[in-house]
């Protein structure tokens, strides 16, 4: 019994609502027994013998997809593996039994709703290479990987969002040290991602067109915050930059959908995004970033929002202006920026 309960404690997965802003909180128990998840900023990093992202069968199964290095002879020999996406070992939150979606309820005042989904890792070699020092085709796996769960889970009626991210760096939250990325299937939509759908919607209603284009359009004319571009993809400083060297990637042409990124544009994205991240890493000298998708949710077509890339450096830390009124704070102009990163 008492085994059974210590289970039950670690596999905790729940969302909570605040009852004044609406934001929700996911209380996933089970992830502070993570190795490293209370490390101290300074302690040493794994060796790659210790690592727990090296071997063939990292998780003792087979992975949900793989793929072989570009240049590799062996294109169907799994310990050849360059990208391989398997379950987290730690989840924060969890696929649902006997395909029954995520029950909500309340809890006095409060409201909450089971913690269902999927949470998924997309590990690429070697142990200390990351995103950035990757070529273009290395790098087009990775974006197909991401392309290619995004897709599959999608079709899952329970999720009603999917967020790719990656984090690089302890300060960016990263509790092992190998190149990852981090796929999380939620049976919610965050506040955050409807209040950038909702702007988006609401120019649509007013304008008939895009907004993210109309940026888009309006970045490419006056050109001074504009860091890189190829033939698909614009990457810029951000007008209104929440922090200082904040970057997003867009696709010059209008797509909601990053679940249907044409096989065409694989490669500029993969362009676009490692060029991005290796003008950060040689600017700030190899700074903490977090990176992550923004894109329609599931259950909505929504034709007038525009799938992009954000990427966020950790070079500051929010104090109380950002965090007791919600106002961020950048030392750096957003113009200055492309300028500072060449």
């Amino acid at each position: 019994m008492f085994s059974k309960k210590k289970k039950e404690e670690e596999l905790f997965s729940e969302m909570r609502k605040d009852a004044v802003s609406g934001e929700w909180i996911l209380v996933a128990s089970g992830r502070a027994k993570r190795p490293h998840a209370f490390r101290r900023k300074g302690e040493k990093t794994s060796p790659m013998d210790d690592c727990p992202f090296e071997g063939e069968r990292i998780n003792g199964s087979m992975p949900l997809l793989w793929y072989p290095h570009p240049s590799s002879l062996k294109k169907d020999v799994l310990e050849d593996w360059f990208v391989q996406v398997i379950t987290n070992k730690y989840p924060a939150v969890m696929p649902h039994a006997d395909r029954t979606c995520a029950v909500a309820g309340d809890d006095g005042p409060y409201e909450r709703i089971d913690g269902v989904g999927y949470h998924e890792v997309i590990i690429t070699r070697p142990h200390e290479r990351s995103l950035g020092q990757m070529t273009v085709e290395e790098a087009s796996l990775v974006v197909r990987a991401y392309r290619e769960r995004f897709a599959a889970l999608k079709k899952d009626p329970c999720i009603k969002y999917i967020l790719i991210f990656h984090n690089h760096g302890r300060e960016a939250g990263a509790s092992i040290n190998h190149p990852h990325s981090q796929l999380i299937a939620l049976p919610i939509v965050s506040p955050d991602v409807q209040r950038s759908v909702h702007g988006s919607k609401k120019f649509y209603e007013a304008h008939a067109a895009c907004i993210h284009c109309r940026m888009i359009s309006w970045e490419l004319e006056d050109k001074r915050r504009i860091v890189y571009e190829n033939k698909d993809f614009l990457v810029i400083a951000p007008y209104a930059s929440r922090i200082s060297f904040e970057l997003r990637m867009y696709p010059k042409i209008h797509d909601p959908h990053f679940d249907l990124l044409p096989e065409e544009r694989i490669e500029t994205a993969a362009d676009a995004l490692t060029t991005a991240l290796r003008k950060l890493g040689s600017a700030l000298k190899d700074p903490a970033y977090n990176f992550f998708i923004h894109t329609t949710p599931t259950s909505n077509h929504m034709e007038h929002y525009h799938w992009h890339m954000e990427i966020l450096p950790k070079i500051s830390v929010p104090a109380g202006l950002e965090l007791g009124a919600g106002i961020d704070v950048t030392v750096i102009k957003p113009e200055e920026v492309p300028s500072l990163l060449r």
